[in-house]
């Protein structure tokens, strides 16, 4: 306790601090791989933790590595993603239901543009043997 007190003289205990869940993904080849196959194949959020499945074909779905989840859920919190309609998929004999993801057409131009961009040159020269 701080020894704070409210407005009728009851102790106060100090407010719990939320820590984020993870810290923010800057691996541009990571986000740049993830915005690809939303754009290619797809992505879906399935159940209450809304988590994370690709497309391997049509209404077939497969869960997505951990990094690729995460990466998902920080490009929708940033609106660089949204959640679609509601969809029936299968997965190993299992159907149900889950959310598509979408690429809005703002996020695809952007990563055309990130694509087309020319490396940064090195500034040393790599020896040929």
């Amino acid at each position: 306790m701080t020894g704070a007190v409210d407005l009728f003289g009851n102790p106060v205990d100090e407010p719990v601090k939320a820590m984020p869940a993870s810290p923010p993904i800057n691996d541009m080849d990571l986000i740049e791989k993830v915005l690809q196959i939303a754009e290619n194949t797809g992505y879906v959020l399935v159940g209450p933790s809304e988590r994370v499945y690709h497309l391997v074909a049509s209404k077939t779905i497969e869960v997505s590595p951990r990094y690729q989840e995460e990466a998902v859920h920080q490009l929708l919190a940033a609106k660089w993603l949204s959640k679609g309609g509601v969809h029936v998929y299968a997965h190993h004999g299992y159907e149900g239901p889950g959310n598509s993801v979408l690429v809005p057409k703002a996020t695809k131009m952007k990563a055309r543009q990130w694509r087309n961009l020319a490396p940064i040159p090195c500034s040393r020269k790599r020896k040929v043997s």
